[in-house]
């Protein structure tokens, strides 16, 4: 049976500090599973995972993450922002964090701004390339992934693209995000009428849309409430199976 996916927006952002090993671990208990995630790279080219250009909002540190030297960025606390039971959470480095979940979860990896010839061979030597697809708002960071690791399927926004032809021909891509503004029935239906998978992104507990991508059989919802969106599932689920 088709089940729509759950990408969990910085794994479970609203219960545990995001992009931690603490987040990802209590979004595949919530029954997630993908971790979305975000990298940067340190001044001294160690890839972390970290959705701000600073180190400020998120841990006891301050700065441009870019600027900093992984035995600093190693020495922050990204934990006791969210909560005092999380002190002692670290900016994850990028190869620990994704071999630690790498047999129990798919991963989107964002690329803010990295090496992606770095990245690439991370994901390589991981042997998790089928298990990763990959998006920038950098143009130059999308080019730089297709050109060196092409064989990581790619994710446009319908903003982006316009048109599935666009996000195939243009883009390279096999998947199209839909948001709010842009989620509309005829345009997800035209993607997946030409192959590609579709998601769904909110940062808001949107039960009506979540029922239509359920409805739609859309492949992922890119979400934060995950738990609400277990539940929902669940429900339509059971409805679907005991449905005349």
């Amino acid at each position: 049976m088709h089940q729509t996916k759950m990408v969990c927006h910085r794994g479970a952002r609203l219960s545990a500090p995001e992009n931690t090993f603490a987040s990802a671990e209590t979004a595949l208990k919530l029954g997630g599973s993908i971790i979305e995630l975000d990298i940067h790279q340190s001044a001294d080219g160690v890839l972390y995972v970290l959705h701000d250009d600073t180190v400020d909002r998120t841990t006891n540190g301050s700065g441009p993450i870019s600027e900093l030297s992984s035995t600093e960025i190693d020495g922050l606390d990204a934990g006791r922002w969210f909560a005092p039971r999380f002190e002692g959470e670290v900016i994850p480095r990028l190869e620990p964090y994704l071999a630690a979940f790498a047999d129990r979860a798919g991963f989107y990896l964002e690329i803010k701004r990295a090496d992606c010839e770095q990245v690439a061979r991370v994901v390589r030597k991981l042997d998790i390339a089928d298990r990763c697809f990959t998006f920038s708002f950098d143009p130059q960071m999308r080019q730089q992934m297709y050109q060196h690791c092409s064989d990581v399927r790619r994710m446009v926004h319908w903003s982006d693209a316009g048109s599935p032809e666009a996000a195939i021909e243009e883009h390279h891509a096999s998947m199209v995000e839909f948001n709010t503004d842009s989620f509309d029935a005829s345009r997800i239906y035209e993607c997946q009428a030409a192959g590609l998978e579709v998601m769904f992104y909110t940062d808001k507990p949107d039960e009506e849309r979540f029922h239509e991508a359920l409805e739609m059989r859309m492949n992922y919802v890119n979400i934060d409430y995950i738990a609400l969106f277990q539940q929902l599932r669940s429900d339509y689920e059971s409805s679907i199976g005991t449905a005349p």
